[in-house]
């Protein structure tokens, strides 16, 4: 029922993956070991920034976009110019998400989207899928008929408007198409959130829904993900939150079964690249394993004309690369049941793959470390394990062990970058990009990262 609901809100069919967008030329790899500086590239505004967004049945429902660096500048003037450069180019990425079938949202003030819909190519911005979260405006003044067109405008374009419960003076007449209601003040220490911060929070989001009856509701910078499981039943459709790093206590901790534990060791042996007979031991040795394998070559076709029935033959053919890949899906599906869990696997690969992607970028001699970093930083979360054990399965290389007890290292600006990322902190990841090519080049293996392999 409820995924009905959000269905409806949602209201169109997923569309063909967008292709990836290519970021700005790199300089030429260097063999590095960490984040030494190239030549510095321009850095714009950090667009396009986003945070994953989980539906009510736990999926990944889209992405939440952060206006960037520049928004900090806009706020402090009336620069129209600026203002519809920055929400042009906020509405370009956010259209790369929708055209990948994904929900897209952000929020804005109503005068900068009053600086693009003024062009004449305005509605050409806008897109269906795109959710925007609508601020008022205190220095500017609309009046109701002007904001009634816009709104009518925007909708006929498939946009869905909403904006911040209990605010004084709507930014638009009528109902919205959605609410977002604010969390309760963050807990004094990490992931933890007071029971009676918890049960006000839930009470505001029952007065609300009361008060608007048939709203769907939105819940963003939630504390951990607890806290957004706890939250995300109706009326609350959609929800996001800063995962960090993913810790578990002794008490939480549960030990890990031995398909895991066997998942874990193959991948490790992936990456260091092990001889190909001990490679194809080891998945003989898991009959379930040898079978999924098997069965996924031979339905894709990746052998026409005969059927794939050797375990040797299935890893030449699928190629150390794929396998590793399959592998690490493989590895977070093994997540127990809980109600973000497709969400949590999703981040989990997007932020292997991001940290990857950076290590190719500055050609560091082991980009298939980084991989694992970032799938080990998020298994206690998946797996409800403790991280040494997490860490001893996979045999990290030193620099990742540190990067994940913030020991320094190597590695450590790097893990620091995508995290910085995934709670919209660009004022902290933006020095942290300029060894990269500077934020948008990153943020442009950000969005490759979350294309599906």
């Amino acid at each position: 029922m409820m995924f009905t609901l959000f269905q409806r809100w949602l209201g169109r069919k997923p569309k063909p993956v967008a292709p990836p967008v290519a970021p700005p030329p790199a300089p030429a790899p260097q063999r590095r070991t960490g984040l030494s500086a190239p030549p510095p590239a321009p850095n714009l505004s950090g667009l396009g920034a986003r945070r994953p967004l989980v539906a009510a049945g736990g999926a990944l429902a889209g992405f939440e976009f952060h206006a960037g660096l520049s928004a900090q500048r806009l706020r402090r003037g009336t620069d129209a110019v600026l203002a519809r450069a920055v929400t042009g180019n906020l509405l370009g990425a956010m259209r790369l998400c929708t055209g990948a079938g994904q929900l897209a949202l952000a929020e804005l003030p109503l005068s900068w989207l009053q600086a693009v819909l003024d062009q004449p190519d305005g509605l050409a911005a806008l897109a269906p899928g795109m959710h925007l979260l609508l601020q008022v405006d205190s220095t500017v003044h609309h009046d109701a008929t002007a904001r009634a067109q816009w709104a009518t405008q925007l909708r006929q374009a498939g946009v869905r408007l909403g904006w911040t419960a209990g605010v004084a003076v709507p930014p638009l007449p009528g109902r919205p198409d959605f609410l977002r209601v604010l969390p309760p003040e963050p807990a004094s220490g990490p992931g933890q959130l007071p029971h009676a911060a918890l049960a006000d929070w839930l009470a505001r989001v029952a007065a609300t829904s009361a008060c608007w009856p048939g709203v769907p509701l939105v819940m963003l910078d939630l504390p951990d993900v607890d806290t957004l499981e706890a939250v995300l039943r109706p009326p609350v459709v959609l929800a996001g939150c800063a995962v960090g790093l993913a810790t578990q206590t002794d008490a939480q901790a549960q030990a890990l079964p031995p398909q895991t534990q066997r998942l874990l060791a193959l991948l490790n042996r992936l990456v260091r690249d092990d001889d190909h007979a001990l490679l194809v031991a080891d998945i003989k040795a898991d009959a379930a394993l040898s079978l999924r394998l098997l069965q996924l070559l031979n339905s894709a076709g990746a052998s026409p004309g005969r059927v794939l029935d050797s375990i040797d033959q299935a890893v030449q053919v699928l190629g150390r690369d794929a396998l590793y890949r399959w592998v690490a899906q493989l590895l977070v599906r093994q997540s127990p049941p809980r109600p973000a869990a497709a969400a949590m696997q999703a981040l989990a690969l997007a932020r292997a793959r991001l940290l990857e992607l950076l290590a190719q970028q500055q050609g560091e001699p082991n980009p298939g470390g980084l991989y694992l970093l970032g799938l080990a930083s998020m298994l206690p979360l998946l797996l409800r394990c403790r991280l040494d054990e997490a860490v001893a399965q996979l045999q990290l290389p030193v620099p990742a062990l540190q990067a994940l007890r913030a020991e320094g290292g190597p590695w450590q600006p790097w893990l620091d970058l995508v995290l910085a990322l995934e709670r919209n902190d660009l004022a902290a990841a933006t020095p942290l990009a300029e060894a990269c090519g500077g934020l948008d080049a990153v943020l442009a293996l950000s969005a490759r990262a979350w294309l599906p392999d």
